[in-house]
């Protein structure tokens, strides 16, 4: 027996629309950018669940201008995301005294902003930051765990460069 034709119809358009966009983030609507709709989209692209979500207000205090962001703890690595308004600020590389280093990478077909500075012995394990810099609004990860020693990419750190580079693409993570 075969099955209604409204029913057919449905069903492959429910396929069609499940086929979404490469990177499977574009057709879906944008997250609820609370810690905990912020976590849902990061564990989309991190392989590992956070012992710890919380609020992430930095960016906020920093650049004066309400920026979402989520504050995850992964044993000893810690990640966070904000979105901003604000594209032009020192976490995205425009003053590029703030960090050891800022470089330019393409990931995905979107060109993206690394930064991180360098680990300071008996004082801090270095940072690193993966940008996505929009029209007018900016998607941040911060990384900070393992001591940053030189271009991340060549390092080991617990939570990749290239999964920060695919959470910032997420096009989820926006204002609008």
């Amino acid at each position: 027996m075969r099955p209604p034709v409204g029913l057919a119809l449905a069903v492959a358009a429910a396929g069609l629309a499940a086929c979404g966009s490469p990177d499977g983030a574009s057709d879906r609507d944008p997250a609820e950018l609370t810690p905990e709709g912020m976590a849902e989209v990061v564990g989309e692209h991190v392989d590992r669940r956070p012992t710890s979500v919380e609020s992430w207000d930095v960016m906020t205090r920093e650049l004066e201008v309400e920026s979402p962001g989520a504050a995850l703890r992964f044993g000893d690595d810690f990640l966070a995301v904000a979105v901003t308004p604000s594209t032009e600020n020192p976490f995205v590389c425009s003053d590029t005294s703030f960090f050891d280093a800022c470089v330019t990478f393409s990931h995905g077909g979107s060109d993206l902003v690394l930064a991180w500075q360098e680990l300071e012995p008996e004082e801090d394990p270095g940072v690193v930051y993966v940008a996505d810099v929009r029209d007018d609004e900016a998607v941040l990860a911060h990384y900070s765990g393992v001591g940053i020693t030189g271009d991340p990419r060549d390092l080991d750190l617990g939570i990749t460069v290239d999964q920060m580079a695919d959470i910032v693409t997420d096009e989820r993570l926006t204002l609008h």
